[in-house]
């Protein structure tokens, strides 16, 4: 099972839809939405489970908010909290559970599941239950950046717990060893390579390394104003993603901006991970770093003994459609649990989502809060000032245009559409093939796995 998840995301949809009979019209659940009376009248402690994939420190924090919850509904609600692993774990054990009805309560699954678990349709629409539940959580108040991830036709189908954003990293002394002015604009992929290539040429020393990971192709397309697939990134009426492209002009602007920086030695090979990416980045073996916001916890623990920063994502599209797109994990809300579950699940995801949660959740993570209440709060105005970096990783998931574009691809194939487009795109930053070559192999070999996944799909 875990195998053909990481292989392909359509052969466990395959495997799910035969077990729960295909699925429905819609992207949530059929179940209806509950209210409070549903809790309210049920007999005794109202059981829940919460399955999640976040360990070490991130765990931590996370546990912690459960005991609260359980502390402060004891007698009414008890949540039964559990790692299930990685998120490909996670996912490969939730697909096994579709067949029995033995799926959790709540799900906290990686941004890359969305698809999937929208087209399984085990989950109740977070609106209906907002709706049915007044006085829980206000969805307003969930980060624009969000709710734009985490919407299908205008429809929210999970509830964000955690979100991170793609930034450049950037060692200030070895830019101003170059030449290159610490304050300089890197706000354009131009701007980036430029400075780059001068880190090279002065120092020696690579100017930038960047994962070879799928989700770094997405941000460049983003970046460069173009939708990943077919119709509007999977999002609009038209409903799923139908192909990739990788070959719009200004996306094939980006590739090449940065295939040039590898090609020409100016970039440092790190294979797809991520943490080597950011060992070197720590030891000081390069400029400049494209990695995620989380990295900043990894950077500080390592006390490095250089100056550093983080700046926005470059750029290189029109800045009114064009932007990063968010990473991170949403809650799901099971549709076979029993009513009264379901609104003691709607309570804890509105208790993770709240502001009274999210504040210490981030400063403990460093995710961004999901929840806009938390800017108002005068201790995250201090601990903003004391953390500059933090405050460039919500101001640069709050100031990017919410569009389809930054929105993302929303396809159930998509493991199996960067396993098809990581590997040539490898080969094209290590110059084994051209890069022609390589985005006209990747696409073929991506639309293939899409078709298999919608023939599954039905």
């Amino acid at each position: 099972m875990k195998k053909a998840l990481l292989g392909a995301a359509a052969g466990l949809l395959a495997l799910s839809l035969a077990a729960c009979g295909g699925p429905t019209s819609t992207g949530v659940g059929s179940s209806g939405a509950p209210g409070p009376d549903a809790l309210h009248d049920a007999k005794g402690v109202t059981e829940i489970t919460f399955w999640h994939g976040l360990g070490g420190a991130n765990g931590e924090a996370l546990d912690k908010l459960i005991a609260q919850f359980n502390s402060e509904n004891e007698g009414s609600i008890k949540v039964d909290s559990s790692f299930q692993g990685s998120y490909a774990d996670l996912l490969a054990k939730y697909t096994a559970g579709l067949r029995d009805d033995s799926t959790p309560t709540v799900l906290l699954a990686g941004d890359i599941a969305s698809g999937y678990l929208h087209d399984v349709q085990r989950s109740v629409s977070p609106e209906r239950m907002a709706a049915a539940n007044p006085d829980d959580l206000n969805l307003d108040e969930i980060r624009a950046a969000g709710t734009n991830y985490y919407s299908s036709n205008g429809e929210l189908f999970a509830v964000p717990l955690n979100m991170s954003t793609p930034v450049l990293w950037v060692n200030t002394d070895l830019l101003a060893a170059a030449g290159v002015d610490p304050q300089a604009d890197l706000s354009t992929l131009d701007d980036m390579a430029a400075a780059a290539k001068k880190v090279t040429a002065t120092t020696g020393v690579a100017g930038l390394v960047e994962p070879f990971d799928g989700w770094w192709f997405e941000q460049l397309t983003a970046a460069s104003g173009n939708v990943y697939c077919a119709k509007d990134n999977g999002r609009g009426k038209t409903g799923q993603a139908t192909s990739i492209s990788l070959t719009k002009p200004a996306q094939i602007a980006a590739f090449k901006t940065v295939a040039d920086l590898y090609t020409s030695g100016a970039g440092l090979d790190v294979g797809v991970d991520g943490n080597a990416a950011l060992t070197a980045f720590t030891a000081g073996q390069v400029g400049m770093m494209f990695n995620s916001s989380g990295a900043a916890g990894g950077i500080s623990a390592a006390k490095v003994p250089f100056g550093y920063t983080a700046v926005p994502y470059p750029i290189s599209g029109d800045k009114t459609v064009a932007g990063p797109v968010v990473g991170g994990s949403a809650m799901w809300l099971s549709s076979t649990a029993t009513d009264a579950q379901k609104v003691a699940g709607w309570k804890l995801e509105s208790f993770l989502a709240s502001a009274q949660a999210q504040e210490p959740f981030a400063q403990a993570t460093g995710y961004i809060p999901v929840n806009t209440a938390v800017d108002t709060s005068s201790t995250r105005t201090s601990y903003l000032q004391e953390n500059p970096l933090a405050k460039v990783f919500v101001d640069q998931v709050d100031d990017a245009p919410k569009t389809d574009v930054t929105a993302g691809c929303l396809s159930g194939a998509m493991t199996a559409i960067r396993a098809a487009v990581v590997p040539q795109m490898q080969a094209a930053f290590t110059g084994s093939i051209s890069l022609d070559d390589a985005l006209e192999n990747a696409e073929q070999a991506a639309n293939k796995a899409i078709d298999q996944y919608r023939e599954q799909l039905g």
